[in-house]
């Protein structure tokens, strides 16, 4: 019968069990004798369970194809289903990726505004099946037998158009719906793909997850469609991992996998796991974790980083001796790992024991494992002990021959600044050259906080104009901040505003500690103008003012000698319901010091420690300060002494500074030593040493007022141990001494010529 009816019939030459499967509960269309040979051929050729048909013959005869003149039409699928075949004319270059599956040749993927995609006269789409392209010359239609035939066309024709004989399925497209009996096919099978974006993966799992249900519950084979389900599911999760923030849209990729029961293998739960862990809901990943029938090492691996993740180091613990009793190898990154758990507390002890462990385990510690032990000692130790941790681990790492990687030079570059070895850091950048690892933003951020903590305006600027140069490591807002940070600590505020107003123009937005840094080197200086229109910018960029904003305000005032409007400042603050700090009592207590008001500046004082704010060595300088220019010598030593007995404070070279003011006593060289010997009263009150500045200037005054017994007590202080003399006042000590022996000897040889 040649008609087009439909039958039930089983096709003559079917027989293996996988082919008769494969028709079960399908439709076929019944062409007639010549055309049942031609499905039986098709059928046991190729195993598959549907027989297209263009034209009354059947798709699996492609011989004839240029000749018969193919042509758009229409065919009809074994479940009734419309199927066409299309002429499509695409501009060169293409912009499509190939797949050749089971002898038929498939879009894989689509470029996002290429050619395929924005000028083709019909739109591809993922899943059609070429049948035939235009030949590699002339204008006749080649039929698609091969990629490389395909290919071999399609680069002939280096420009102009080529035109595309496309099959389209009202099925799901799917470019696996051919059917690949095992996986030894699927493994000849030649599929690229392009580095899809998160929205075309998620089109692509939806469109295979679809075809596999549809291809399942139509009782065909659907190994092909599930291998090409998993690849690009596992592609969407690397996705998600990337992002934070789509652990949502992790939980719906998993529960539609399970509710089309795809079977998951270790690979997919993995990912599974990693996208939970990076997308900050690692709970989830230990539940993922629970459902997996045989875990291998690398799903331990990612069980171990959920546990880390929630500072569970006993889980931790537990799950590297499950490993262990269950016969499961621990890899190089399942001790790193850990490893890096013990790192993260600074437990060093622990971090040293499981590195030896590894190397017992027969295994080769990586540069993982060297930075894990590095990292552990950076933070378990502080000072030089840290840098020299850190420098001796990197030569051991070293001469392992493991080669050091950015995150290694990180924590170098990082223990140079911290100990303020701004030098090691800068020879850390060279061996990073020549070691050929590109130093990122980061590393570039701690150099550059470095050369701010030793007032290098100008290296900064340097590098700052290096990394704008780079276009690997960009600088960012911290770059800008540190180096406006490195010009305004300088002095040199006349370089940081114009920077300000570049980080501006560049598209970053300083942040408010920018602000305070430059609104206090213009503090510094005095410059009250500069500081008010700054504090204006501030507030056009968003920022309303804080109590470290006035506190500059007034600061920028007392360096000005202006007192009064630095009390207008601070009343201002008031007004705006600012609790005032420790910076801003200290700063009245100045403002009051220099309109000479004495009385307001202890109410001041009293007034903070009402508020209980613990007064800072700066503040108690500040009343000796005020004390001094007032001749108010007893309100100094008075100050001094509730100095000592607060706790945390501490005498600084300040202090001794203004302790050690002789204009206070211009016409009263003995009173001055009587003032100085005074002080070292009330400091061994406290048992506390005097400094070298007070020394010298204790023998300077003694030798002043010609008086060689309180030169002489002095002297004898010295050796009984009252002074602590530093290195940089032992050549000044001894110059004093001299002055005093001389001072002496000459009071000596007047008496006893008396």
């Amino acid at each position: 019968m040649g008609g087009c009816g439909w039958s039930r019939k089983e096709p003559a030459g079917v027989r293996s069990e996988t082919e008769r499967m494969a028709f079960v509960g399908t439709w076929r269309p019944s062409f007639g004798r010549e055309a049942a040979a031609a499905v039986s051929k098709r059928a046991r050729g190729n195993r598959i369970g549907t027989v297209r048909c263009l034209q009354g013959l059947p798709f699996g005869h492609y011989s004839g194809l240029a000749e018969s003149g193919l042509a758009s039409g229409d065919v009809f699928s074994p479940h009734g289903t419309k199927r066409e075949v299309i002429e499509v004319q695409v501009e060169l270059p293409l912009g499509i990726v190939l797949a050749e599956v089971s002898g038929g040749i498939y879009i894989a993927a689509v470029k996002p505004g290429g050619n395929a995609d924005l000028r083709s006269t019909g739109k591809i789409k993922v899943g059609d099946r070429i049948v035939g392209t235009s030949a590699a010359f002339g204008s006749a239609t080649w039929p698609s037998l091969s990629l490389e035939r395909v290919l071999m066309a399609l680069k002939t024709r280096y420009k102009g158009e080529v035109t595309l004989l496309i099959e389209r399925a009202g099925l799901a497209h799917d470019i696996y719906e051919p059917n690949v009996e095992d996986a030894a096919d699927l493994a000849k099978s030649t599929v690229v793909l392009l580095d899809s974006t998160k929205s075309e993966l998620e089109e692509q799992v939806r469109n295979a997850l679809r075809s596999f249900v549809e291809l399942r519950n139509a009782g065909l084979s659907a190994i092909g469609t599930l291998t090409f389900l998993l690849q690009r599911s596992a592609e969407l999760l690397k996705k998600y991992s990337k992002e934070r923030g789509h652990a949502a849209s992790v939980d719906s990729l998993y529960r539609k996998l399970k509710r089309a029961g795809v079977p998951l293998d270790n690979k997919i739960y993995n990912l599974l796991m990693t996208a939970y862990i990076n997308t900050r809901a690692p709970e989830k990943a230990i539940s993922v974790f629970q459902e997996i029938g045989s875990p291998n090492t690398e799903c331990y691996t990612s069980l171990v980083k959920a546990y880390r993740k929630l500072n569970r180091l006993e889980d931790v613990l537990a799950v590297k001796s499950r490993m262990e009793s269950d016969r499961v190898p621990l890899s190089v990154i399942t001790y790193n790992t850990i490893l890096s758990a013990y790192a993260e507390r600074g437990d060093f002890e622990s971090v040293e024991n499981i590195f030896r462990e590894i190397g017992a385990r027969h295994l080769v510690p990586d540069a993982g494992s060297w930075n894990n032990r590095m990292n552990a000692h950076f933070k378990a130790h502080r000072g030089r002990a840290k840098l020299e941790k850190v420098r001796d681990i990197y030569k051991a790492m070293r001469l392992a021959n493991v080669a050091p990687n950015k995150f290694t030079f990180t924590i170098v570059v990082s223990a140079c600044v911290e100990c303020g070895e701004i030098e090691l850091a800068e020879n850390c950048l060279e061996e990073m050259a020549d070691s050929g690892v590109q130093p990122d933003t980061f590393i570039y951020n701690k150099v550059v906080e470095g050369y701010a903590d030793h007032l290098r305006y100008e290296s900064a600027l340097t590098l700052l104009e290096k990394m704008s140069a780079n276009g690997d490591a960009r600088p960012n807002e911290y770059t800008y901040g540190q180096t406006i940070r490195a010009c305004a600590a300088a002095g040199h505020e006349e370089i940081a505003h114009p920077l300000l107003e570049t980080m501006r123009d560049r598209g970053f937005k300083p942040s408010a500690q920018v602000y305070v840094t430059l609104l206090r080197a213009y503090a510094k200086r005095g410059n009250v103008v500069s500081s008010f229109r700054l504090v204006q910018e501030m507030k056009e960029a968003g920022f309303d003012p804080d109590v470290r904003t006035m506190s500059a305000l007034m600061h920028a005032c007392v360096e000005s000698n202006d007192g009064a409007l630095a009390v207008s400042v601070y009343s201002r603050m008031v007004q705006l319901r600012m609790k005032p700090d420790v910076v801003s009592y200290t700063t009245l207590i100045r403002a009051y010091g220099k309109r000479g008001d004495t009385e307001m500046a202890l109410r001041a004082f009293n007034a903070m420690k009402k508020e209980r704010i613990a007064p800072t060595v700066t503040t108690f300088n500040a009343l000796i300060e005020l004390a001094m220019h007032g001749k108010q010598t007893q309100l100094a030593l008075e100050a001094l002494r509730e100095m000592n007995n607060t706790p945390r404070v501490t005498l600084n070279r300040r202090t001794y500074e203004l302790l050690c003011n002789s204009s206070c006593f211009e016409n009263s060289p003995k009173d001055y030593v009587e003032f100085l010997m005074d002080v070292l009263k009330v400091l061994q009150e406290s048992k506390m040493y005097g400094n070298g500045q007070l020394y010298c200037e204790l023998l300077g005054a003694c030798s002043l007022a010609s008086d060689s017994i309180s030169a002489k007590t002095v002297l004898e202080h010295r050796r009984t141990g009252v002074f602590n003399i530093s290195g940089k006042d032992k050549a000044l000590a001894s110059k004093a001494e001299e002055r005093a022996a001389v001072i002496n000897r000459s009071v000596a040889k007047l008496r006893s010529f008396c």
